[in-house]
């Protein structure tokens, strides 16, 4: 971390002090009724990583073999075996190297590309600058190499409300939030219900409260007053700032609430990444939530790639594909932003143990919301190197092409798009390193 970025962090020791609206915390005067924070009715952006480094070329980006002869094959999959639905390709299907004529995977890849081809834009030849795990997951995310910025879900939650009671939802990855937003942990959704009501002895029971009504009110005005005497007696700011979030966090059980009730029956209820998916959708529906990470593993591949890789690649995409479908059920498709990246890529070629070991050169496919489909930005090599790309978003094939996509352009397109630009006092706190804009999203 350098200084000047350092001298913004310790500022944010004395937020509360500060003005932006990301920091500010509830007023303890007005009393507790009507102290929640307005539901958020705005775009929503679920955030999926895919941990430990996916191999673009087996789907958003594939490269193929040259046949059963080729000495050193990009994929096990022929150059024939590429599919196309409008300007996207990806491979057909997958051989087993160890078992031809099974085959590897249920053919949910190319089915995800096929049905969502007119949603999807997908960004190619991202130079990750890295192949360490840590630091991909970190520039990914957060837009820089170095550590102290928030991650985007953190970021995009300061902007829109970060005083809601779950504005930043986190099942994983990377989710280092700067003090911009406070981050939820949700990956035991009966643990959720609990919390909504905790002065049950048993979530589902309406009629198994500790206390009578009458207890529970005289309760709730004593544990205000309390509040009151407590913040009125403490004068350092960052202690004042964790209490009030302390005292935020009480009074937010009505909007955990609705949480539970925008969640499916328990009988129904999905495991898994459908399961992250399912609380995330709920918790924007309930107005309590303005970005999730989902997060999946499974994508550090050094040995069996193939056998490794489409399974987990055919989890995310499934997980993408349900959250589409369930957006666009409920009514919300237009407001519901998905976004799927990794560390990293996948190098080119197999090694001595069948696998593919770390490469910086990465994708992100995008989806739903605003975002215009059926389109590819960015290239790489028939060996999987990045091509250069110009500001208008062609591509730059000279070798010594000036500019490479790299995930800070991505997160300055973002800001752009969805997060007020350079007005928003987060982008003066966390800036970016790129000079170039690149028109992303048109």
């Amino acid at each position: 971390m350098d200084r000047r970025d350092f001298l913004k962090l310790t500022s944010c020791a004395g937020m509360s002090l500060m003005a932006p609206a990301a920091f500010a915390g509830r007023d303890l005067s007005a009393g507790r009724v009507g102290m929640h924070a307005e539901a958020h009715t705005g775009q929503f952006f679920m955030l999926f990583n895919a941990g430990g480094g996916w191999d673009p070329t087996s789907f958003c980006d594939p490269k193929g073999s040259n046949g059963p002869n080729d000495p050193d094959p990009m994929n096990h999959y022929e150059k024939s075996m590429i599919g196309q639905a409008g300007n996207l390709r990806f491979p057909m299907e997958f051989p087993d190297p160890n078992n031809p004529d099974v085959g590897v995977g249920t053919g949910v890849i190319p089915a995800f590309f096929e049905e969502h081809y007119q949603d999807l834009l997908v960004i190619n030849g991202i130079d990750m600058e890295t192949n360490g795990h840590d630091q991909g997951s970190r520039n990914l995310w957060s837009g820089r190499l170095s550590e102290g910025h928030p991650t985007m879900g953190a970021y995009l939650a300061g902007t829109y409300n970060s005083a809601l009671p779950m504005s930043f939802l986190a099942f994983g990855g990377f989710s280092y939030t700067a003090g911009v937003a406070p981050q939820s942990r949700a990956s035991n959704i009966d643990a959720l219900e609990t919390l909504a009501y905790p002065t049950r002895a048993s979530a589902g029971d309406e009629n198994s409260t500790y206390l009578s009504s009458r207890a529970l009110e005289l309760v709730e005005e004593a544990q205000w007053h309390r509040d009151q005497a407590l913040m009125a007696g403490q004068g350092l700011p960052k202690i004042n700032h964790s209490m009030s979030t302390l005292f935020e966090s009480r009074s937010g059980s009505s909007e955990l609430k609705r949480l539970t009730e925008y969640l499916p029956p328990r009988e129904e209820r999905s495991g898994g990444l459908r399961g992250q998916v399912e609380v995330a959708i709920a918790a924007y529906r309930a107005g309590i939530s303005v970005a999730a990470n989902i997060s999946a593993g499974g994508f550090d591949t050094h040995g069996d790639h193939d056998a490794r890789q489409i399974p987990s690649l055919e989890n995310l995409l499934d997980a993408m594909s349900y959250a589409r479908q369930l957006s666009q059920e409920f009514g919300i498709g237009d407001k519901v932003t998905l976004m799927a990246g990794s560390d990293f890529g996948r190098t080119p070629g197999y090694n001595d143990g069948n696998g593919k070991d770390h490469w910086s050169i990465s994708s992100m496919i995008m989806m739903g919301g605003d975002i215009q489909g059926n389109r590819v930005i960015g290239k790489t090599t028939e060996g999987h190197r990045a091509y250069g790309i110009n500001t208008d978003l062609s591509v730059d094939e000279r070798e010594d092409a000036p500019l490479k996509i790299k995930p800070s352009h991505i997160h300055s397109a973002i800001r752009n798009r969805y997060a007020l630009g350079a007005d928003n006092e987060l982008a003066q706190m966390f800036p970016l390193d790129n000079t170039e804009e690149l028109p992303i999203f048109g």
